[in-house]
C-alpha cells in the first residue's frame, strides 16, 4: 500500500545519502513515476524534499531536518495524507491532531514556522446549509481500502428503485468538498460509487486486485472532467451585459463559463456596446431557465424551447409579484436583502 511505501522512502532519504528516483523505484518494485507522485505527496505534508537533475542531480532531505516520523505511527501518517476533515469522518482526528503537532515540531528545525498557518487560514471543507455527508457504510469501506479486501455492497440500478449486489476490488476513497465517494474496480473496470447511497456492506478475507499503475488522483480528475461535460449536452447561445458576468459565473459555475466569457472579451464586435455574446453548454433546458432567471439583463438567442420558457417564467414571476402596496419602512428603489453567511 501507498503509505507504508511513503513512510519507507522517508526513513531511507532521512539516512542522509543521496539516491535517485529510478534506484527507489527498483528497491520498492513500483515505476519511477509512482515515486514522484509519493514525493510530491510528502512536500505537501511539510517534508523538505529536494530533486535535481543531471549527472549530479538525486533525492534528498535538505540538510539539517530531522524527520519526526520516528516517533510517529503509521496511522498518524496517513491522516496527515488525507487531511483534517477526511481524518475526521473516519474517526482519526486525535491522530491527525499528534501527527500535525509532531510536523509543527520539526518545523522549527529549518527554520519554518508551519504553526503560523495554521493560525492564520483554516480549510472549510463543508457546504453551507447544508448537513455533513456522514454515510453508514464509510467505516466499513474504509476498512477494506486500507486492508486491501474486496468489497460487497447494495447499490441503487440506474434511475429505478431496485438495488443491486456488487462484488468490487476497491482503489480509493475520494472526498469531494463534503462528499465521499468509493472508486473501485468491477469486472475490472474502475468506477464511483457514492457512499451514502451504499448498504449491506460485506469485506471479504479475499484479496482485491489493484492495478501496478493505477493512479486514484489521475482517474478522479478523468472521471470529473468525463461526468461534467456528460452533463453540459444543452448549447446555449446567450447574450448579457458586461456588468453581469459576475452574476453568470455565481449561477452557471464551472471553468466552461470562464472560458466562454474570455472568449467572448475576444471577439466582442464594438457595435455591441457593453454586452457579451458567449456560448454555454448547460444540463436541460428546465435547469438553463431556473439558471439564467438570476442573470439580469440575460437574453437567449438558441435554443428557441429554452427562450420560449424563460419568457413564461419570467412572465408568470412578473404577475405574481406585481407590487401591491409601498412598504413605508423601504425607500423607493430599495429592498430588503437577507445578510450574507457570518
Amino acid at each position: 500500500m501507498r503509505t507504508p511505501r511513503m513512510l519507507a522512502v522517508l526513513l531511507e532519504l532521512g539516512n542522509g545519502r543521496p539516491t535517485t528516483v529510478h534506484a527507489l523505484a527498483q528497491r520498492h518494485r513500483v515505476t519511477p513515476r509512482t515515486i514522484q507522485r509519493d514525493l510530491a505527496a510528502l512536500q505537501q505534508i511539510g517534508v523538505p524534499v529536494w530533486t535535481r537533475t543531471g549527472p549530479a542531480g538525486g533525492v534528498g532531505l535538505v540538510e539539517g531536518w530531522r524527520s519526526p516520523v520516528t516517533g510517529m505511527t503509521a496511522t498518524e501518517l496517513q491522516t496527515l495524507i488525507l487531511g483534517e476533515a477526511g481524518a475526521r469522518d473516519l474517526g482519526l482526528h486525535d491522530d491527525f491532531t499528534a501527527a500535525r503537532l509532531k510536523m509543527l515540531s520539526a518545523g522549527s528545525v529549518i527554520g519554518e514556522s508551519p504553526a503560523r498557518t495554521h493560525d492564520r487560514f483554516l480549510l472549510d471543507s463543508g457546504a453551507w446549509f447544508a448537513a455533513p455527508d456522514r454515510p453508514e457504510a464509510l467505516a466499513d469501506v474504509a476498512r477494506s481500502v486500507w486492508d486491501g479486501h474486496r468489497l460487497s455492497f447494495d447499490y441503487p440500478s440506474g434511475a429505478s428503485a431496485t438495488r443491486d449486489r456488487r462484488t468490487v476490488d476497491p482503489l480509493g476513497l475520494v472526498l469531494k468538498t463534503d462528499r465521499w465517494y468509493l472508486v473501485a474496480a468491477r469486472r475490472g473496470t474502475p468506477r464511483t460509487y457514492r457512499l451514502s447511497r451504499i448498504s449491506a456492506v460485506r469485506v471479504h478475507a479475499e484479496s482485491a486486485q489493484r492495478p501496478a499503475e493505477f493512479s486514484l488522483a489521475d482517474y478522479w480528475h478523468t472521471s470529473r472532467a468525463a461526468f461534467e461535460a456528460s452533463l453540459a449536452a444543452l448549447p446555449v447561445l446567450v447574450s448579457l451585459p458586461a456588468a453581469s458576468e459576475a452574476a453568470l459565473c455565481a449561477s452557471v459555475p464551472g471553468e466552461s463559463t470562464h472560458a466562454a466569457l474570455e472568449a467572448a472579451r475576444h471577439s466582442r464586435d464594438a457595435s455591441a456596446g457593453d454586452r457579451l455574446t458567449l456560448r454555454l453548454h448547460m444540463e436541460s433546458v428546465e435547469i438553463a431557465a431556473s439558471q439564467l432567471l438570476a442573470i439580469p439583463g440575460a437574453e437567449v438567442h438558441e435554443p428557441v424551447e429554452l427562450r420560449r420558457l424563460l419568457h413564461e417564467r419570467a412572465a408568470e414571476l412578473a404577475a405574481l409579484n406585481r407590487p401591491r402596496t409601498v412598504d413605508r419602512h423601504v425607500s423607493p428603489g430599495r429592498t430588503r436583502c437577507p445578510p450574507d453567511p457570518p
